[in-house]
């Protein structure tokens, strides 16, 4: 009996109080875990505060992940050796170390 009072105010809180966007507010803890004290079962408190739990406290702001760093590298290696690179690139990257018999294509370590 006292659920159902319960459900009838909340219902009545939406539909009157609440502007239409709102009707959907969400219900902190303390206000679920009184519904669950008062005999509501899960799904409906789910239906009547909208699904998940939310605190009514100053959000923080998201914070920022850092990316990680790339990394670089000075030395490009070949099938034909090792060469010094004039500027350092990513890690990774394809390069080459000229010799008198042409470019060989590598890899930047």
């Amino acid at each position: 009996m006292t659920h159902r009072l319960v459900l009838l105010l909340l219902g009545l809180l939406a539909a009157a109080c609440l502007p239409a966007a709102d009707a959907l507010a969400f219900c902190t803890t303390r206000e679920r875990i009184q519904l669950r004290n008062e005999g509501v079962p899960q799904m409906e408190i789910d239906r009547l505060c909208g699904g998940a739990t939310q605190q009514r406290a100053p959000s923080m702001p998201p914070q920022q992940q850092q990316m990680p760093r790339p990394r670089f590298a000075t030395l490009c290696m070949t099938t034909a050796g090792p060469c010094p690179m004039a500027v350092a690139m990513p890690v990774g990257s394809a390069c080459a170390c000229y010799t008198p018999w042409g470019a060989v294509p590598g890899v930047a370590q």
